[in-house]
């Protein structure tokens, strides 16, 4: 798999999707973990393309990273 598949869980069977947005390892377990976004379609909209702007792969990452308290 890689970054831009769509995929469901297993878990869930196939009823909610998500977009792969990156991956890391489990420094605990050695374990590859996917970081995935949802796709909900009352979530999609349009946009001007002229109205975007990139973000850097680091923010995106730090978007997901668990807060710590």
């Amino acid at each position: 798999m890689k970054i831009g598949d769509i995929v469901t869980r297993k878990v869930y069977g196939e009823d909610t999707q998500f977009c792969i947005i990156g991956f890391y390892t489990n420094q605990s377990t050695g374990e590859r973990v996917a970081i995935l976004a949802i796709l909900d379609p009352s979530l999609i909209i349009e946009s001007s393309v002229q109205d975007l702007a990139p973000i850097s792969a680091h923010h995106l990452l730090a978007l997901t990273a668990p807060l710590v308290h």
